[in-house]
């Protein structure tokens, strides 16, 4: 038997194992955490107060739901509101971005988890991800309750978490079920055309197809990580498919993408919140091996809003942030900010900022500023979502914020010189609020 040191390679010959070229990361060298945000904040001064010029609600007689998810079309003309009642509310905006009239609902009797519209290549399009195991495509322009397409989960699986429609002309499905992905496509039978097994171990909380690439997906867990895919190959196998995989500090709630600003108006960025209430921003432009780049850690961010909050004068309701919203464009391309709510419906909007120099290549390199806007008077419940393009290239309606939330309210929000109007009647004969148990 050979002995250890026998087996010890001295001829000098290059090592199969040697990494050609790899030089470990260093403060200097590495992108980690070291990402210059372009927006400059301006100085002194109060938060603008947004009010919600126009509202609406998805309660009916009897039935008060809790609004899940809330989604905008490619052009900012409509938003789809997902509800625990089994409805879906398709609501038109108007050149102003005020919300106009219910132009279509959708009716079922099982809970929406999520929806989301097709892209300009099928902008009629609905996709949602329902309780009861189903995920189900509908047309906004038919007034038939029956969806288009209705596709079963794999495994008896009686939950989907997210949906979301991508690849040439929308015509793949992607679906969180369990801790896989599951593919159908539309076009064809309701059986499963592919399957991502081995990417998460937990269960997938998001599935979101790039808005601009849309053979890309992205997808996040509770196993605190997020993988990138490129799914216009044929064949959809995870192996084959893996372009990154990108961790998080605790299991990610949801996703999101924003421009930094490095590629003109491209949005080439991931945005993600944990269950910890962090948020965290990754490269995920079309530069393939840079995919997966840690650019931001916002650690304790409700902290880091609180404290920014507390430099200006702000509504005494919004001494206390309890819970991240998510990372929104602003009007220049790498002009980023972050939401974040109160338990009694206030939501603050924070200017990513640099921190000091000397915390290049830390996760306090990258902060938050004072307020530049509070949204108040509108919900008086946990807001559950909200979506916003402050990019001057968007459409108008787009620039106008959007928030749906647990007291059944949907607003669309605008600057007001009266931020003292009363706030609408809501009803309260419902459950107690559950932000932080959304699975």
């Amino acid at each position: 038997m050979e002995s250890d040191d026998e087996l010890v390679d001295r001829s000098g010959k290059p090592s199969v194992f040697d990494n050609d070229g790899y030089e470990e990361p260093t403060m200097e060298s590495d992108e980690a955490l070291t990402h210059e945000i372009r927006f400059h904040q301006p100085g002194g001064g109060s938060a603008a107060a947004l009010c919600a010029r126009s509202s609406c609600s998805t309660s009916r007689a009897g039935d008060a739901p809790y609004n899940t998810h809330i989604a905008m079309n490619h052009d900012g003309s409509s938003c789809a509101v997902a509800t625990t009642s089994g409805r879906v509310h398709v609501v038109s905006r108007d050149a102003t971005g005020s919300l106009g009239a219910l132009f279509r609902e959708i009716s079922g009797e099982w809970v929406v988890n999520e929806c989301e519209f097709g892209s300009v290549a099928d902008p009629h399009a609905i996709v949602c991800a329902c309780g009861d195991g189903f995920v189900r495509v509908y047309d906004t322009r038919s007034n038939d309750d029956r969806a288009t397409a209705s596709f079963r989960a794999p495994y008896g699986e009686a939950d989907v978490a997210s949906a979301s429609l991508g690849r040439d002309f929308d015509v793949l499905v992607a679906a969180a079920v369990g801790p896989h992905v599951a593919f159908y496509d539309r076009r064809g039978s309701a059986t499963v055309v592919g399957m991502f097994q081995d990417a998460h171990s937990e269960v997938v909380t998001r599935v979101r197809f790039h808005p601009e690439r849309r053979g890309e997906l992205f997808t996040s867990s509770v196993d605190s990580l997020m993988c990138a895919f490129d799914c216009s190959k044929a064949t959809l196998n995870d192996e084959d498919a893996l372009i990154s995989i990108m961790s998080a500090s605790a299991a990610v709630n949801n996703i999101g993408f924003c421009r930094t600003g490095t590629h003109g108006n491209e949005r080439d960025a991931l945005w993600a919140t944990t269950g910890i209430e962090e948020a965290e921003i990754f490269v995920a432009s079309s530069e393939r091996k840079r995919v997966g780049v840690h650019l931001v850690h916002l650690q304790n961010a409700r902290q880091l809003a609180q404290t920014a909050a507390s430099a200006v004068s702000t509504p005494s309701e919004f001494a206390q942030v309890d819970y991240i919203l998510g990372i929104h464009d602003g009007v220049e391309p790498g002009e980023l900010y972050m939401s974040a709510g109160t338990q009694s419906g206030t939501v603050g909007v924070f200017p990513l900022i640099q921190g000091r120099p000397s915390a290049r290549g830390t996760a306090a390199y990258v902060t938050l500023g004072a307020p530049v806007a509070i949204m108040r008077n509108g919900h008086r419940d946990i807001v559950r979502s909200m979506v916003w393009d402050g990019n001057r290239y968007a459409p108008e309606q787009a620039r106008v914020p959007l928030t749906c939330g647990e007291d059944s309210l949907v607003c669309a929000w605008t600057p007001s010189s009266d931020a003292n109007s009363a706030p609408p009647p809501v009803d309260r004969n419902r459950p107690p609020g559950r932000r932080h148990s959304p699975y």
